[in-house]
């Protein structure tokens, strides 16, 4: 574990990033005082998104929020339609393409 100071760390953010990325914990100080940390995270990224999908869907439940209704497979034929063509993705229009529902 390393302790460094704001001003230190945004000076040298690189540094203690790749040190992250290796392992280490860096402990960030502020006036002599622990602020944050960084670390790498500790569950692989599918699991933070199922977690975060399951959180969403419970405010939904319980009537908190109500989730998109946005048909993610028509972004997806898009791209692959356009990969399969060698072309690269226009996000622009694949942006418009998917707000077209909201006119």
């Amino acid at each position: 574990m390393r302790m460094v100071g704001v001003r230190e760390l945004k000076n040298q953010l690189s540094k203690y990033l790749q040190l992250v990325k290796q392992g280490e914990t860096v402990v960030i100080t502020e006036h002599e005082q622990v602020i944050a940390e960084i670390k790498k995270p500790s569950e692989n990224m599918e699991d933070r998104e199922k977690r975060v999908y399951s959180y969403l869907e419970e405010q939904s439940r319980i009537g908190k929020l109500v989730l998109a209704k946005r048909d993610r497979s028509q972004i997806d034929n898009i791209i692959k339609d356009r990969s399969a063509r060698n072309q690269i993705p226009d996000w622009k229009e694949i942006h418009e393409d998917s707000r077209k529902d909201r006119t």
